[in-house]
């Protein structure tokens, strides 16, 4: 019989996707997904929660893993859903802190009930094969030799730097330090992290200039405690990877390059 939840929405006897998460994690989660994209597909696997997203001008993705060990009651089959992140994000939001969320597919009426304390939602969904996927930033084949990790902290303070002076964020390597610069019309500012900064340095010596708008929004669900793994490369993208979800998952940012560095 179907489980009533209110005396106008039943949920299906046998779901497809049946999950419950702690609200503060699913939040983290769909603000990462909310930097770049509106809608997404969500891949509901065994093993876990798989989003791969490009943004709508193709400049840049998002990778992100949940595994299912970061649910607190997770079963799925390997369902591929579309969703629309910013209403589902406003759903998870008005949950209290400590709070659960309950996510349970119906897919005979393609709608996903989420559930959250008394409060019942049922969202629609988008057909996902109209949600263009991209390829997974990790079979990208890109230059990208030098290889640092930096804190959050220290991620976000580049990114507001620059913000003030420029549009645009010089990323690069020289020796053992990695430096951040942005020019203006009248000022300018540049930041560098020696070895001793880092808490990882595989050195090489690089340069790429990318857009602020982007790098603006990225940095935004990145932890400040948390350390933010960096590719980079000449004229080639750069990867920002880090823990989502109190470090059960993992998500990645690509973003390319704006133009060619003089």
């Amino acid at each position: 019989m179907p489980e009533a939840v209110s005396p106008t929405v039943s949920l299906p006897q046998d779901p497809a996707v049946d999950a419950t998460i702690d609200a503060g994690r699913l939040d983290d989660t769909l603000a990462v997904l909310g930097a770049l994209v509106d809608e997404c597909r969500l891949e509901l696997a065994d093993a876990g929660l798989r989003v791969r997203a490009v943004d709508p001008a193709s400049v840049a993705a998002v990778a992100l893993d949940l595994p299912a060990d970061a649910f607190e009651a997770y079963t799925a089959g390997g369902e591929t859903v579309g969703v629309d992140v910013d209403r589902l994000a406003d759903v998870v939001g008005l949950a209290d802190p400590g709070d659960t969320v309950r996510l349970v597919l119906d897919t005979e009426r393609r709608q996903l009930h989420v559930l959250v304390g008394e409060l019942a939602y049922t969202l629609g969904l988008i057909d996902p094969e109209a949600i263009r996927e991209p390829l997974d930033p990790a079979e990208m084949n890109y230059d990208c030799p030098a290889e640092l990790t930096i804190a959050g902290r220290d991620v976000s303070r580049i990114v507001d730097a620059a913000d003030m002076v420029s549009s645009h964020l010089t990323l690069g390597v020289e020796g053992e330090t990695f430096y951040a610069e942005a020019a203006g019309d009248t000022d300018d500012v540049a930041l560098a992290f020696g070895r001793d900064d880092l808490a990882a340095l595989s050195p090489a010596d690089v340069e790429s200039l990318f857009s602020l708008d982007y790098l603006r929004e990225m940095v935004r669900p990145i932890p400040a405690e948390s350390e933010v793994a960096m590719e980079l490369g000449t004229e080639q993208p750069v990867t920002l990877s880090f823990p989502v979800a109190d470090g059960a998952g993992e998500a990645t940012f690509l973003l390319s390059p704006r133009r060619s560095v003089a």
